[in-house]
């Protein structure tokens, strides 16, 4: 029997009060990379910290804190204690195994005893990731294509997708000239498109699911904030917008990744 909350009467936390940071833990496993025998593999797994803050909210202090993870249909757990007794696991207990980076987490505040009344409820709560990892790679099936972009359900972070059959993907996508030449202008125009043209997203939502890309081209490109395009906007305002992508991905390209230059290596070196 599944049991459900009670959630008359709850209280709504701010993110501002429960922070997710993620940590990469690197830990050498038996395998080898492909193409050499000789080395051990890598492999990455994360952690995660919570900064939860609840001094201004009149929980009881026996009340429950459940902390969870989710993406998809995939989901990980964690008890935290009491209000009045926080009790985190240790860093191996927070190390996500059935959930990947890509996850969002909720803290519940829940009562003592078996009522299940939900007193509190921080909800859809993105985690801060290293710089590095704002757009988090993954390898797949993906058939013939090279790379896909997968931008999940809601407030889910978009995903750079691989072909499994790419040899050492991580390093290619990160250091290869002709990959990133050819490959991640793209995914910048594609990923603003999606931000400015499709879920109309205002660019001035501080927590909005695109904030972190809307704040990326501001590095790129300082000095030129980007268009609000809104459900009625007319023409004139969506031409404006695909001119301020443009210009976010030639400057991406001329400064950040040397496309030009590293797709003429590419090719002279065969």
């Amino acid at each position: 029997m599944i049991r459900r909350f009670n959630s008359t009467g709850r209280v709504a936390i701010p993110r501002s009060n429960a922070a997710v940071t993620l940590r990469r833990l690197e830990q050498v496993g038996s395998g080898s990379p492909v193409g050499d025998p000789t080395a051990s593999a890598v492999e990455t797994r994360w952690s995660f910290d919570l900064k939860l803050s609840l001094d201004r909210f009149r929980f009881p202090a026996d009340a429950r804190i459940r902390v969870e993870a989710w993406r998809g249909t995939a989901s990980q757990r964690w008890d935290w204690g009491t209000v009045g007794r926080s009790a985190p696991p240790d860093e191996t207990g927070r190390i996500l195994k059935d959930v990947p980076e890509t996850c969002l987490f909720r803290v519940s505040v829940i009562e003592a005893g078996d009522t299940g009344l939900l007193l509190g409820l921080a909800d859809r709560l993105r985690p801060k990731l290293p710089v590095e990892s704002l757009l988090p790679l993954v390898s797949g099936d993906l058939g013939g294509e090279v790379w896909r972009l997968d931008y999940g359900q809601g407030d889910d972070l978009v995903v750079l997708k691989v072909n499994e059959g790419l040899p050492d993907f991580s390093r290619a996508v990160r250091t290869d000239p002709g990959f990133r030449a050819l490959v991640m202008p793209q995914v910048l125009r594609s990923i603003l498109e999606r931000a400015l043209l499709v879920d109309r997203e205002d660019p001035a939502e501080p927590e909005g699911r695109w904030s972190p890309w809307f704040d990326l081209a501001g590095d790129i490109l300082p000095g030129r904030d980007p268009p609000v395009v809104d459900r009625d906007a007319q023409d004139d305002r969506i031409a404006q917008a695909d001119l301020w992508i443009d210009d976010v991905v030639e400057a991406f390209s001329a400064d950040r990744v040397k496309a030009l230059d590293g797709y003429r290596q590419a090719w002279q070196g065969g």
